[in-house]
């Protein structure tokens, strides 16, 4: 696959996942008023699968491809599983929110500050990792060591 067909990939991704938390998000709203979590539970489940399918799938397409395009390409790889574990874990305790407490308030608040996070989280990658520039498909000149 080149790197346009990956960052291709990826963003379809990315933009499939923001319509999952934008509605997500608005379950969130109602289960604050309604008072009880169960479809924000299911909701916040939906979103944990697609985003574990989802990372999966980015670290494989660009765990060999980012060390090789520039300096900080293992860099960027670290930060990339770095962060998608801590992804998860917040995903679990806002689906243990969730499922254990009485205070639907609670579970709504926590399960949008975790959206909030995951779409800073999109953005970041896709400015440092998915970029154009990042994933081109022009081979990278020499550097001046012939290298």
């Amino acid at each position: 696959m080149k790197p346009s067909e990956i960052r291709s990939e990826l963003m379809e991704q990315h933009a499939r996942l923001r319509a999952l938390l934008v509605r997500a998000r608005g379950i969130a709203e109602r289960t604050a008023k309604t008072r009880t979590t169960a479809e924000l539970h299911d909701a916040l489940a939906e979103v944990a699968d697609y985003v574990r399918v989802h990372n999966l799938c980015e670290e494989s397409l660009l765990r060999d491809l980012l060390p090789t395009l520039d300096g900080w390409g293992r860099v960027r790889a670290d930060v990339m599983n770095d962060e998608h574990v801590d992804e998860h874990r917040q995903l679990y305790e806002a689906l243990l929110v969730a499922s254990t407490t009485s205070d639907a308030a609670l579970a709504a608040e926590k399960a949008n500050e975790l959206f909030d996070r995951m779409f800073v989280h999109m953005e970041r990658e896709e400015r440092v990792l998915l970029a154009e520039d990042v994933l081109s498909d022009e081979e990278l000149p020499p550097d001046e060591f012939g290298g």
